[in-house]
């Protein structure tokens, strides 16, 4: 059930149940993305995504490999889905019978989006450092630690940054969440005017509690002074208040303990300014059962312009080029892929983002709940295409569809097959989103060492190399993981 388990989300929706599929890279019931509430950063991003299944697997962005489908579905579903598919496909195949992996940048054709993205023109130009990456950090986070703090005095510490009209909003939805896997963070559009800049954000998610987990839709409005700076990403995010950075004090007038100022809506950082949810629905994750891959048959999303911001990466820096970064891709998946089968990430640490990792365990104790397990074997990669990059003061963001197959399938505690098959392979595509940082420059690792330092790689539990202290869970020093998105999901 590889499919990261976060694609199906979208059709869940329109089913009216959530259908779990699984794997190292996709397929999981959160749609879209990957990113877990657990983790720290997973940019465009979360934040992630991604897990796979054909019964079970990864997910990630974000969080997604994708192998096989999600749970038990009626044919009528089935034909609803099959409807949908047939609405969606266009007459296009992608050549994946070749020998070995290729690496393809040059495509013909730029398909255009299926959605519309938000055009971010005008708030660079107001505001160059204005980074998507973290700017997507930001929103996952503040989105998580809203929701599993609603209800409680604690949601009052996050003041600076939810106007009180997004605070009454949360507190009216009841218990929060034990639990908040974010499947996808969109950001829908932006506007700036004289006074103040607006950012959209659509974030659908699951939400775990004591009873069934809910699946929600919904619009976040975050709202920011025109004139205010962006402020670099953050190692290990913290609530502060955004004028002097001391911890914040929950205050009946939002003035700042510390610096004695007044912090209105969005004067100094962004701020959610409302809330509209779109719809809540219960989410019964289903974790067996095979349902057919979607979209592979899609022609790849491709943004014009991303064959020459990749020549402008190699022109800044010779020993980054889309060749190079084939067998670090390689080595990414393989890696994901043992850390999957196994049942244990350690391996797959600085390879991930700490968000997308977060989002892999979920899923991974989701299956153990289950008394499932999940695999994808004898898993390769058939060829990658070039689809999109973005580039920005902190990060620059490689995204590549991948073309892969594997053997996915799903076991239950007695060591039947629930889930896809052991013996036929499946093949399935994935958009992958890789993160290093703008100002890091060198070779690209391909080996299991530590990208600073050259030791073996070995990860603290605080994300740091054992041997060199250098953190690097975050894209600091090499193209690091991290987001997974399904191709039927994919927006460019």
């Amino acid at each position: 059930m590889k499919r990261w388990l976060l694609a199906v989300l979208p059709l869940a929706v329109v089913l009216g149940c959530a259908i779990a599929e699984a794997r190292p890279g996709g397929g999981h019931t959160s749609s879209g993305g990957s990113r877990s509430s657990g983790g720290s950063r997973s940019s465009s991003s979360s934040s992630s995504s991604s897990s796979r299944s054909s019964s079970g697997g990864y997910s990630g962005g974000g969080s997604s490999y994708s192998s096989s489908g999600g749970g038990g579905v009626s044919g009528s579903m089935l034909g609803m889905i099959a409807l949908g598919v047939i609405v969606l496909l266009v007459v296009a195949s992608l050549d994946k019978q070749k020998s070995g992996p290729a690496w393809t940048s040059d495509i013909a054709d730029p398909t255009p989006a299926p959605a519309p993205v938000a055009d971010l023109s005008a708030l660079r130009q107001r505001d160059p450092a204005f980074s998507v990456a973290v700017f997507e950090d930001f929103a996952f986070e503040l989105y998580a630690a809203a929701q599993r703090t609603r209800g409680d005095p604690k949601l009052l510490e996050l003041q600076p940054y939810l106007a009180p009209p997004a605070i009454a909003q949360l507190e009216a939805r009841g218990a929060a969440p034990q639990q908040v896997v974010i499947g996808t963070l969109q950001l829908e559009n932006s506007s700036v005017g004289q006074t103040q800049a607006q950012i959209m954000v659509r974030v659908e998610a699951t939400l775990i509690g004591a009873s069934s987990p809910v699946f929600v839709v919904e619009h976040w409005l975050f709202r920011r002074d025109a004139d205010a700076a962006s402020r670099p990403p953050e190692r290990t995010r913290t609530w502060p208040c955004p004028s002097c950075g001391a911890p914040w004090v929950p205050s009946a007038t939002r003035v700042c303990a510390h610096c004695g100022k007044a912090v209105q809506v969005g004067q100094f950082d962004w701020c959610v300014a409302q809330i509209w949810v779109d719809s809540e629905t219960t989410a019964l994750a289903s974790l067996t059962g095979t349902v057919p891959e979607y979209g592979n048959d899609l022609p790849t999303v491709v943004d014009p312009a991303a064959s020459e911001l990749m020549s402008a990466i190699t022109r800044d820096d010779p020993e980054v080029t889309f060749e190079t970064l084939g067998p670090r891709i390689m080595l990414v998946y393989q890696q994901l892929n043992t850390a999957w089968n196994a049942n244990d990430l350690t391996s797959v640490r600085g390879f991930v983002t700490a968000a997308l990792r977060n989002y892999l365990a979920y899923w991974l104790r989701e299956y153990a709940r289950q008394g499932l397990r999940n695999t994808l074997a004898d898993a390769k990669i058939d060829h990658i295409d070039l689809a999109k990059i973005t580039r920005d003061p902190y990060y620059d963001a490689i995204t590549v569809r991948v073309f892969a197959s594997g053997l996915d399938s799903t076991r239950d505690a007695s060591d039947r097959v629930v889930g896809g098959s052991p013996t036929e392979r499946r093949a399935y595509t994935e958009y992958w989103t890789f993160l290093r940082s703008s100002a890091r420059r060198g070779p690209v690792t391909a080996t299991v060492t530590c990208a600073n330092c050259g030791a073996p790689l070995a990860i603290s539990d605080a994300g740091e190399c054992t041997h060199c202290n250098a953190f690097v869970e975050n894209g600091s020093f090499d193209w690091t993981l991290s987001k997974i998105e399904q191709d039927d999901n994919y927006t460019g």
